[in-house]
């Protein structure tokens, strides 16, 4: 068996040499340090832009779909509302906060179209609904009743996954 020995040896280094790479190392620290906070700064410039142009289309977006005339509901796969948009508010006189959350039987049917209304819902949530529509009679806040032509596909999620169903609504009173 061959010995193996290791042997240590320690070299004086003079004054001027240590501070010259202690100066070095806190130049290297220095620059590193400035760079990073350029990149952070840039990093940051980028998301704020990426910030106001999400903002932008969020505001372009909602802009549209209050200006719509139409009434806007989506429902979940049970069929209990989501979502609806001004123009559905103001079609059934009743708020957003009294919408959303509702399961049927819904605040604005009209309860003597109650079972025609049923039939519509579970068609619709079976998967049935025409694509030109169904003409159903609705009924708002202070009682008055309305014809509505209701038109319900389905929704989707950004995996392609049916989440529940956008509805949209007109009201064809005056058309009648």
């Amino acid at each position: 068996v061959e010995e193996l020995a290791l042997r240590l040896q320690a070299y004086r280094t003079s004054a001027v040499l240590r501070n010259r790479m202690l100066l070095l190392l806190v130049l290297a620290l220095s620059v590193f340090t400035g760079w990073m906070l350029i990149a952070n700064w840039r990093h940051l410039r980028r998301r704020q832009r990426a910030q106001q142009v999400l903002q932008a289309e969020t505001n372009f977006r909602r802009a549209m779909e209050n200006s719509l005339l139409t009434g806007m509901r989506a429902r979940d796969l049970n069929g209990c509302v989501i979502y609806v948009n001004p123009a559905f508010c103001k079609m059934t006189g009743f708020s957003p906060e009294e919408l959303v959350g509702a399961t049927p039987p819904m605040p604005y049917w009209a309860p003597e179209a109650l079972d025609r209304t049923y039939e519509v819902h579970s068609m619709i949530l079976g998967g049935n609904a025409p694509t030109q529509g169904v003409e159903i009679r609705l009924m708002r806040r202070d009682g008055e009743r309305f014809d509505a032509l209701l038109i319900e596909a389905p929704l989707i999620d950004a995996n392609g996954r049916q989440i529940g169903w956008m509805g949209s609504m007109v009201d064809v009173s005056e058309q009648k």
